[in-house]
């Protein structure tokens, strides 16, 4: 468990042995290639027109799954009508892969089927087109629709409306209110007739009237009807609703055919995944430096895997030249963790997204590990959730069988449940079970055996504060007990000593004091004296390297006067008694509530009580779950990292690790665990 010792891997090689040299670290996983040092004479490698080529190709793969979910849910939305059993509705998985596969069967998997998987590309993307133009249509016709409904009064096929020898023909829409200004004016012989529902007006007249009937539609702002066709509105509208329905079908079938696509989503994710790595080489490779005939790449490798990395690049590429060398400093080093089963999901799903640790510098992973484990059950304290929450995180891993990281949010939560049966026993928390209750059963009182504090009980509740802010104390001493060392290491020994263990050794003294006031020990002089031992190194600690005694009285008060933020830190800590109290609370509230309907509702209410019970803890459950994990989180990422930890470092990436669908085997953790390294190491890498 700590950040693993890293080196820099040196290689010049032949320009014809670049591919086979990228391919086998992809395979094995254990290097992630850095910017190499400019030399005379070479250029940055850079595939311009192959990196178009893949990213064209990636482009559309991704459009395929894009259309691929889009028909998915196309056909979910019709499977509730009437047309459901001519669906033929394949499952569709378009999420990460949950096995690993070697990179050579991925690239022969490729090889063999790019072009039929492209060809179903092309299918996908005909059927796009031919959804776009029916999209266009529809939505052509339905806005025609909407066009002619002010229309849908008039029996006259649009064809018609035109001048005669006689007479003249108006028909178009009118502003709404100034139906009045064509009814005034209007000769006696003039014909009006206006749409029932809407601003459609029909006009005829004598030809000689025209001029007048015009300037009156003018005032009225008419607009002429746009249609010609030889349909009255009504018949228009129906031959386009006819065509809409035409279309609707047509746009079915086009989905059924593209859901036969489904059954290649896997192919399609290893295609997907081998271009997107086809990418990374090509920029491993615009990091490397290079002449016509030869080129230099540079990469990091963990020291345990430097051995293997080696080997197997020489069988790839013999005449390669090989240099391992220790970072230099200023180098921009990765960091890797190595952690054990159970640090590292804590590492993963807590510490990683707070930031990684700089290349040298402690891992927190351990600390960090050992007291969300230690506040989740505290916060959540009740054994038969914890039981519920362990044996369904373990059931999952057990039969889903994660593949790499891919688990470690689960197996986190279960191994909380391990710490939450155990502070659950302590509080005597079983599904919020009154104690009188447990008593009337053989189990119960078996359980009972290992209550040791009642939360609900006046006094009892008061230690249970303690207790949270008690371990609120130890957390934050472990945090400056870590900066210490770390300031140590890094030869700032008096700025450990006076600043950062005087806090460990005055919130010693404290823990003392607290162990006499609950008559555990009779130490209060040990205590006192212990703690006034931590404060005068803290007064000390800030006038260190002030020679102005002014300047050092100031430093020495300032150092005094940052305890109220660390006391503030600790009475954060008492978020851990409230959350606590409030599973307890909320679960005790919902057996009350079941009881109730039992002694209210004869028979049925047990059936009815069964329904409660089970919906209200599973609530209590789920809503105290998110409002542990937030908080807990909270507690590591300001109480304690803000004593020691910055998170500024940046994790290793081998190349071919950062895939989207599928997972490669690598090697890197077999050689993490190879104890002796047999191959001679040349660290002389201008040899």
């Amino acid at each position: 468990m700590a950040v693993a010792a890293m080196k820099k891997l040196t290689l010049v090689a032949h320009a014809k042995d670049k591919r086979k040299i990228l391919k086998t670290l992809v395979g094995l996983g254990t290097a992630e290639v850095a910017a190499s040092k400019d030399y005379d004479k070479t250029v940055k490698c850079d595939d311009a027109g192959l990196r178009a080529e893949f990213e064209r190709k990636l482009n559309r793969v991704s459009f395929a799954f894009s259309f691929m979910k889009d028909t998915h849910r196309e056909l979910n939305k019709l499977s509730d009508g009437e047309k459901a059993p001519e669906i033929p509705l394949e499952k569709l998985n378009l999420k990460r892969e949950n096995k690993l596969i070697e990179y050579d069967d991925m690239i022969s998997e490729v090889t063999e089927n790019e072009h039929d998987l492209f060809s179903i590309i092309s299918d996908l993307e005909d059927y796009n087109t031919r959804l776009t133009d029916i999209k266009t249509e529809t939505a052509r016709l339905t806005h025609q629709n909407e066009q002619l409904r002010d229309y849908l009064d008039f029996d006259i096929k649009f064809s018609s409306v035109k001048d005669t020898q006689r007479v003249a023909m108006f028909l178009g829409l009118i502003k709404g209110g100034k139906k009045e200004i064509l009814l005034e004016g209007a000769t006696q012989t003039a014909v009006l007739k206006f749409s029932g529902s809407g601003d459609g007006v029909f006009a005829m007249c004598l030809k000689e009237e025209k001029e007048q009937i015009s300037k009156l539609l003018i005032a009225a702002d008419f607009s002429r009807c746009p249609f010609t066709q030889d349909f009255t509105a009504k018949e228009l509208t129906d031959k386009n609703n006819q065509r809409i329905n035409e279309l609707a079908e047509a746009r079915l079938d086009i989905y059924k055919q593209a859901a036969s696509a489904f059954k290649y989503a896997y192919e399609l994710k290893v295609l997907y995944d081998y271009y997107f790595i086809e990418l990374a080489k090509l920029d491993a490779l615009a990091r490397t430096a290079a002449t016509s005939k030869a080129f230099v790449l540079e990469a990091w490798v963990t020291a345990s895997a430097a051995e293997l990395t080696q080997s197997k690049i020489k069988e790839a590429a013999p005449s390669a030249e090989i240099f391992v060398s220790d970072p230099q400093k200023g180098d921009p080093v990765p960091t890797y963790i190595r952690s054990n089963k159970f640090v590292s999901p804590f590492g993963i799903n807590v510490t990683a997204m707070y930031g990684v640790p700089k290349y040298g510098e402690l891992d927190p992973n351990p600390f960090v590990a050992f007291f969300y484990f230690l506040f989740f059950g505290f916060m959540l304290g009740d054994a038969g959730y914890g039981i519920i929450l362990s044996l369904a995180c373990f059931a999952y891993l057990l039969f889903r069988k994660p593949v790499k990281n891919s688990g470690s949010f689960i197996l986190m939560f279960g191994l909380c449940g391990l710490s939450t049966i155990l502070w659950g026993a302590i509080f005597g928390g079983w599904f919020s079970i009154e104690s009188q209750y447990l008593q009337g059963s053989a189990i119960g009182r078996f359980l009972l055996n290992f209550k040791l504090i009642d939360p609900l009980s006046g006094s009892q509740a008061l230690v249970m504060f303690g207790m949270a802010l008690g371990l609120g104390v130890i957390q934050i001493a472990a945090g400056f007990f870590l900066s210490g060392v770390t300031k140590f290491r890094a030869n700032n020994k008096l700025d450990a000593i006076f600043n950062d263990f005087s806090w460990v050794v005055i919130l010693l003294g404290f823990i003392v004091l607290v162990f006499d006031l609950l008559g555990i020990l009779k130490t209060s002089v040990a205590g006192i004296v212990i703690a006034l031992t931590g404060l005068a190194m803290l007064i000390v600690g800030g006038a260190l390297g002030k020679k102005n005694p002014v300047k050092m009285f100031i430093g020495a008060f300032k150092n005094v006067y940052g305890g109220i933020n660390v006391f503030a830190d600790i009475l954060s800590y008492a978020r851990l008694f409230g959350l606590g109290l409030t599973t307890g609370v909320i679960g005790m509230v919902i057996n009350k509530i079941g009881a109730l309907i039992i002694d209210l509702i004869p028979y049925a209410g047990y059936a009815i009580a069964a329904v409660v019970l089970l919906g209200g803890h599973a609530f209590n459950l789920l809503i105290n779950l998110l409002g542990v994990y937030v908080h807990n989180c909270r507690l590591q990422y300001v109480e304690f990292f803000g004593k020691f930890y910055g998170g500024e470092g940046r994790a290793f990436a081998p190349l071919g690790s950062k895939t989207k669908y599928v997972y490669l085997t690598d090697k890197l953790e077999t050689a993490n665990n190879t104890k002796t390294n047999k191959l001679e190491i040349n660290n002389n890498p201008t040899k």
